[in-house]
């Protein structure tokens, strides 16, 4: 009988192919020379239409983040019969690191709007999309950053612990809000041990646990 409510947790698969309409994705403007494919100028953005960029969407970026690079986008569910995409664009310094700015948009008088608070993460996190139906009838986006412990002496692709952020859709303010966040108190493997970070599986049931007083009905 251990947690037999999790049955109903999907995984939503990260290679679907979103379908909200006809749409673009196009990658920013980047710098020339040496660093042009890591330095972008201009955010990347999602139009759509086949033609032109009337209608087209951008996460917000300022000089020192610019999410131009790898666009992505993945069906996400619906809302209310409205079909969700999650749009990702990335930002790199030209090293190691990257940082992934989240969108989940939905279409509203032929315009796209992001239902997200902001949501960035690291090439070393992960993020999940979960139908959770005993607690949302919307999709419900978890995701898992590190930790970076300089005093402990971490080395940036080590073992670290995590920040898991739950975000639900609030039906009364019409967008998604951090519903959960905490810090996890075990290390997690990072990119020198494993290609993957996986924490979210292994917390599943504590992030369960805590959403199930926060959000029952």
């Amino acid at each position: 009988m251990r947690l037999n409510w999790m049955v109903g947790v999907l995984l939503a698969s990260l290679g679907g192919a979103a379908c909200q309409g006809q749409y673009r994705l196009l990658k920013g403007e980047t710098e020339a020379g040496e660093f042009a494919d890591c330095s972008p100028k201009t955010p990347a953005r999602i139009c759509q239409g086949a033609t032109g960029t009337e209608h087209c969407y951008a996460p917000t970026s300022d000089k020192d983040y610019i999410f131009g690079l790898d666009p992505k986008a993945i069906a996400a569910g619906q809302l209310d019969g409205r079909e969700l995409t999650l749009f990702s664009a990335t930002f790199s310094g030209c090293g190691s690191g990257a940082l992934t700015h989240y969108s989940l948009l939905t279409a509203r008088d032929g315009e796209f709007v992001n239902l997200l608070p902001k949501v960035e993460l690291t090439n070393q996190s992960e993020y999940k999309l979960w139908n959770l139906p005993r607690f949302s009838n919307a999709p419900i986006l978890a995701t898992a950053n590190f930790i970076w412990n300089f005093k402990a002496q971490e080395t940036h692709f080590a073992h670290h612990r995590y920040t898991i952020s739950v975000y639900v859709f609030d039906q009364e303010v019409g967008r998604y809000v951090q519903m959960l966040q905490y810090d996890t108190t075990k290390k997690y493997p990072g990119l020198d041990d494993t290609d993957e970070v996986e924490v979210l599986k292994p917390e599943l049931p504590t992030i369960l646990a805590r959403l199930r007083p926060r959000l029952s009905k």
